[in-house]
């Protein structure tokens, strides 16, 4: 997958200081987004995996 060099430092930067892997931030914000969304929409149903 490719990403915006932007959004790329900005990950980077939130792995440093978080002490995690991109992919562990990635998981841990699409994992937030759905928790909102499913707190703004009652109807929205998540993967049951991520």
């Amino acid at each position: 997958m490719r990403i915006e060099e932007e959004t790329y430092e900005k990950l980077r930067h939130l792995t440093f200081y978080e002490r995690s892997s991109i992919s562990e931030v990635v998981r841990r914000l699409i994992r937030e987004y759905l928790e909102e969304k499913a707190l703004e929409e009652p109807d929205f149903a998540a993967p049951p995996r991520l």
